[in-house]
């Protein structure tokens, strides 16, 4: 079964709305300086914690503080391991050169693909988990945090250069 749903976020902030037939799923809300996020769905709320900067993950916990599943990156190839508690593994990666198009699968029967346009898009999905979806979506606010990071650098540097 195939599931359609809708996302969307504002310009200049990093909150998400994903919506499934015209009624609010979830929010994720986003740390304005921290990788981390508070999501909201209608089974309970899930903190996604990020740590480390050598070997970088997010945790997802549940409300009673339990770990629910561990994101691992790999900054080098722009791509995420999703490692959950029951023991399933996904796989996170840009689907394109212009970074519109990502997935989440585990290679076997469990795909999500999201689309985005300016400030939202679409999500396909043929499972039901909500935690797969907002893992989706984290990662890729993460990967476009660090891009922006990069960019404001670079720029920095390019400017101090000329200034001295």
């Amino acid at each position: 079964m195939e599931k359609i749903l809708n996302w969307r976020k504002g310009l200049f902030d990093s909150n998400y709305q994903v919506w499934e037939n015209a009624f609010l799923k979830f929010s994720i809300n986003f740390s304005s300086f921290k990788n981390s996020a508070i999501a909201t769905t209608q089974e309970g709320i899930y903190l996604l914690r990020s740590e480390g900067y050598s070997n970088p993950e997010t945790k997802i916990f549940n409300q009673k503080n339990e770990v629910l599943a561990v994101i691992r990156y790999d900054w080098i190839s722009f791509k995420a391991k999703i490692f959950c508690t029951s023991g399933e593994e996904f796989d996170w990666s840009y689907q394109n050169s212009w970074a519109s198009r990502w997935s989440v699968n585990n290679h076997k029967n469990k795909q999500i693909i999201y689309n985005s346009s300016s400030g939202g898009g679409l999500i396909h999905s043929n499972i039901d988990d909500d935690l797969l979806i907002m893992a989706g979506l984290f990662i890729r606010e993460y990967y476009t945090r660090i891009l922006y990071l990069f960019i404001i650098i670079m720029v920095i540097l390019s400017t101090s250069r000329s200034i001295f």
